[in-house]
């Protein structure tokens, strides 16, 4: 009963961003309410998921959010190094340019690994080893809950039902 009441709540934060009329572009995926509502919905679960205390929950928290901060920003210079590499694909089609552009990427990718490690180690002084195993158990069946919420949220679109905001 709980969780199809937290699957309902996490489809109708999505709502907005799955019945953008808008095509795929900068930012796509982010509109700002939408994803702000999923990411406290998110902090929320895990304060309670992990079972935190007041001054470990604040503590906690700070530290996610610097965390996203930091993951947004290797995100963002991602999707810029992309956005380079599709611009060659159109504009020349120079294979030994296109692949040079390739490292830049990827690393970007190492660096987004490297901040999730440093992140979850850091986590040593607030968080139990089982509270930082819960941690990682928690972000799995999150993005699998809001996987499933989508896919119902379009499931019910696709058979003509009404789904409420």
């Amino acid at each position: 009963m709980r969780i199809s009441r937290i699957l309902s709540l996490v489809g109708l934060l999505l709502l907005p961003v799955i019945a953008s009329a808008q095509p795929p572009g900068p930012g796509w995926g982010q509109d700002k309410p939408s994803f702000e509502r999923i990411q406290q919905l998110m902090k929320m679960r895990m304060v309670e998921t992990l079972d935190l205390k007041e001054e470990q929950s604040v503590r906690f928290i700070t530290r996610f959010n610097e965390h996203e901060k930091r993951r947004r920003e290797l995100m963002k210079l991602k999707g810029e190094a992309l956005d380079r590499i599709e611009k060659l694909v159109k504009d020349s089609g120079d294979e030994r340019e296109i692949e040079k552009s390739f490292p830049d990427a990827l690393a970007i990718d190492v660096r987004m690994m490297e901040e999730r490690t440093k992140f979850f180690n850091g986590l040593s002084d607030i968080l139990t080893i089982t509270q930082r195993a819960k941690l990682l158990l928690f972000e799995r069946k999150f993005e699998r809950e809001l996987r499933d919420a989508v896919r119902e949220t379009q499931h019910r679109r696709m058979k003509g039902e009404e789904v409420r905001p």
